[in-house]
């Protein structure tokens, strides 16, 4: 079913009511580009972000919808944390095998959730365009109570959509370097002079230390969820579902007649880069790193496969 305010043109789908290309052009012609970003939080969102001396508040248009609190700072439940993508990967593998509550829940991997199962470790969305598609069944899907980490555009959508449930969730805020909420964009400089990010070698790549701090993009949803769960210093961290191959093939939950466009191919080197960089970091900590998926392009980068998913695969957990 499609979200509220999705309109059809032509058979396909806006990514966003049109109403929103408006406040993005309003945006861009009334603060320029350094800080055109703002269409991320109006009209209508307010935050105040958590602090040392207690937790932050989500307003939309004047009203207290829920609190904003700061990131865990270690994961619940165990020493280790299973990111899980939506890649076609996992359509013919034993996704019942994930252990739920030690899993980062990417995007439409909130299929595998149920509010009468265990609560996952984390749900984390970045990207408006999937919650107006699918606001419904992270609704139906994410059981209240759950660690939800959510950019300042997805907080907007769902205060928009679903506030009460959104006042059920344990919401963290996602906020990124390049465009952060209620600041002007950083320029290089700027960027380059924050102790908690780390660079790569030619300075085109970083990833973030602190991600309470900011989050440095990384290309895709699991970039961003590899930096979270680093922070949350487990001994292990496991990838499923997250291919950066087959991209013309529908994600584990979507079928050939109904799936949505896939734009990793264009970032995929990006997103190799900064996975590069979690691999160097997890050694540097002594962190098991993991593959789950056997069509992944992650073995470009060394990191291990296992078997762990595959029906006579390895069941060690």
């Amino acid at each position: 079913m499609a979200a509220e305010g999705e309109k059809s043109i032509s058979g396909t789908r806006l990514n966003r009511p049109a109403g929103r290309y408006l406040v993005r052009l309003y945006c861009l012609l009334r603060y320029g580009r350094a800080k055109s970003h703002a269409e991320e939080w109006q009209p209508g969102l307010a935050l105040t972000l958590p602090s040392a001396s207690g937790d932050g508040a989500i307003h939309f248009r004047g009203r207290f919808v829920a609190p904003l609190l700061p990131h865990p700072v270690s994961a619940d439940g165990g020493d280790e944390i299973v990111i899980v993508g939506s890649g076609p990967s996992l359509a013919t593998q034993v996704r019942e095998r994930i252990p739920i509550g030690s899993a980062l829940l990417l995007n439409g991997a909130i299929h595998l959730a149920s509010p009468r199962g265990p609560r996952p470790l984390g749900v984390v969305i970045e990207d408006e365009r999937f919650v107006w598609r699918h606001w419904r069944t992270v609704v139906a899907r994410v059981a209240a109570g759950t660690h939800c980490y959510f950019s300042t555009s997805v907080i907007r959508v769902m205060c928009e959509t679903a506030p009460e449930w959104l006042a059920s969730q344990s919401v963290h805020h996602l906020d990124f370097l390049h465009r952060p909420y209620g600041r002007r964009r950083p320029d290089s400089a700027g960027l380059k002079s924050l102790s908690f990010l780390r660079w790569s070698d030619d300075g085109n790549t970083a990833i973030s230390l602190s991600p309470e701090s900011g989050l440095a993009p990384a290309g895709s949803v699991a970039g961003t969820a590899a930096q979270l769960a680093l922070a949350l210093t487990p001994s292990r961290i496991g990838l499923a579902g997250i291919d950066l191959a087959n991209t013309a093939d529908p994600r584990f939950y979507e079928t050939d007649g109904d799936k949505a466009m896939s734009r990793i191919d264009v970032a995929s080197e990006r997103i190799l880069a900064a996975f590069g960089m979690i691999r160097d970091e997890c050694g540097r900590r002594g962190i098991v790193l993991e593959n789950y998926s056997p069509v992944s392009r992650l073995a470009e980068l060394g990191i291990a496969y296992v078997p762990r998913l595959e029906k006579d695969g390895d069941r060690t957990p």
